[in-house]
């Protein structure tokens, strides 16, 4: 899969030198962060339980960088968002879209990947969508939480072609794509690389029957003010737009 493009374009730090901003920020910290491992690959859970993702792999080499250390702890999706608007956590990532309305309580790093949308169905369901006024016929769910409520009520509804009081919410994309496969859901919302992770790597037969391409972007979370995050998006920099590629490419194979 081609590489998706690292960020818009990388923020301009100033003159100071990456190791003395660690140094005064992060150097020697144990960072509080908050994660909901349910967007694989962004992050998950192992067969086994372990945490692994390419968030966790992102955030984990920026602070091996800059040698602090994580203390990570789990939240249902909602629950991370807050601990990390409200200060309880440093940080958050899990896959997390940069939107206004987080903008408002949250601080995001430098977008690391943009993302389209995908409709999905099961291969077998033969469903044709020539044009979005064909989505009233069908029923609707993903994740509650997800960005793809500010898609529909932003563009979506306003258009005529889909009602936000039709969607069918779910805990986690397992129980969405579970419904899907019972015949309970005519079409799931999930972000490109779940969607890859599903067809790809869990072989579950389900096909795109429409895309929203490069609606989104997704960055690492901080609380608001975090001088942290201005080091991270640094880190960022210095690690440049191939590396970085690099990384959430291997992810997605």
């Amino acid at each position: 899969m081609l590489s998706k493009k690292f960020g818009l374009s990388m923020i301009v730090l100033g003159i100071m030198s990456s190791s003395a901003f660690a140094d005064s920020i992060v150097e020697g910290r144990t960072l509080n962060v908050a994660v909901s491992p349910a967007s694989p690959p962004m992050l998950f859970k192992s067969a086994d339980g372990k945490l692994q993702g390419i968030d966790l792999e992102l955030f984990s080499s920026y602070c091996q960088s800059r040698h602090c250390k994580l203390n990570i702890t789990e939240y249902a999706w909602d629950g991370m968002l807050g601990a990390v608007a409200s200060g309880q956590a440093d940080v958050a990532f899990s896959g997390i879209s940069i939107t206004d309305k987080r903008n408002k309580v949250i601080d995001f790093s430098e977008p690391y990947y943009i993302n389209s949308f995908y409709l999905v169905s099961m291969a077998n369901h033969k469903i044709t969508l020539n044009n979005l006024n064909e989505l009233n016929k069908y029923s609707i769910g993903y994740p509650r939480g997800m960005a793809y409520s500010d898609l529909i009520k932003n563009d979506l509804e306003p258009k005529g072609y889909y009602s936000l009081s039709k969607v069918k919410l779910y805990p986690t994309y397992n129980e969405t794509m579970a419904d899907l496969k019972n015949g309970n859901l005519d079409l799931a919302f999930i972000e490109e690389p779940v969607y890859f992770t599903f067809k790809n790597k869990k072989k579950m037969p389900i096909e795109s029957r429409y895309v929203f391409k490069n609606v989104d972007q997704l960055g690492i979370a901080f609380k608001k003010g975090s001088p942290v995050r201005d080091d991270f998006n640094l880190w960022l920099k210095e690690q440049g737009p191939q590396k970085i590629s690099g990384i959430v490419d291997n992810w997605m194979k």
